[in-house]
């Protein structure tokens, strides 16, 4: 399993759109992919989880990612959370 820590930046936080855009790139993955909020963990490829786990701007979170490719898909994750400015 690889890990990586990255901070929710978008100022509506992961709202639908969003939201919706990080389920597509994650069903993309055979990996099994979590994303971690404190004591909350979600499956980022449900949007309702998604959008149940009430992700703001400002929240820490964790990816991990477990499978063949974790590395990479870990990178393209976080990398893509990270580029949600708006």
């Amino acid at each position: 399993m690889v890990e990586k820590k990255t901070v929710i930046q978008n100022a509506t936080g992961l709202h639908a759109r969003p939201a919706s855009q990080l389920t597509q790139l994650c069903k993309k993955f055979p990996e099994s992919i979590r994303l971690v909020d404190g004591e909350k963990s979600v499956d980022p490829k449900s949007i309702i989880a998604l959008l149940s786990a009430g992700l703001k701007c400002g929240t820490p979170i964790t990816v991990q990612v477990t499978g063949d490719q974790e590395e990479a898909v870990c990178g393209q994750i976080v990398a893509f959370i990270e580029s949600l400015t708006e």
